[in-house]
């Protein structure tokens, strides 16, 4: 038996085709989670982009970046994405497995411009697979 539950905003679920979705509250708090939508598949040695629709409740600006630590097999390409204080962003941000693996990976989102520059940040893990 699977549950999923639906990525939540602010005052509800997010409404999004991107896998991830990442909410700013009014108190310019950072939360990610993962949404209904599918990540694909993915094949070994090819660059594949994920989506991730970001809620800006608190309309903060300046840099949102993500961040990982290294995992043998897995290349990524995070790019810093610039809040415009616009309620809804669409980001993006690429992955590539060397090799058909499967591989878990932390992704930190921090919203380095809130609160004067406040990093606030929120984690989600994701199990990745090519085949």
């Amino acid at each position: 038996m699977t549950h999923q539950a639906p990525a939540i905003g602010c005052c509800g679920p997010v409404d999004t085709d991107a896998p991830l979705a990442v909410t700013i509250n009014p108190e310019a708090r950072v939360n990610v989670t993962r949404s209904g939508a599918p990540i694909g598949t993915l094949k070994p040695g090819e660059w594949h982009t994920l989506a991730v629709t970001v809620v800006n409740d608190a309309f903060v600006t300046g840099p949102l970046a993500v961040e990982a630590e290294p995992v043998s097999g897995l290349q990524l390409d995070l790019p810093v994405h610039e809040l415009t204080g616009e309620h809804r962003q669409e980001a993006a941000f690429r992955v590539r497995l060397d090799a058909p693996t499967v591989v878990d990976v932390t992704l930190t989102f921090r919203a380095l411009g809130a609160l004067g520059g406040l990093a606030n940040h929120s984690t989600v893990n994701l199990l990745l697979s090519a085949r």
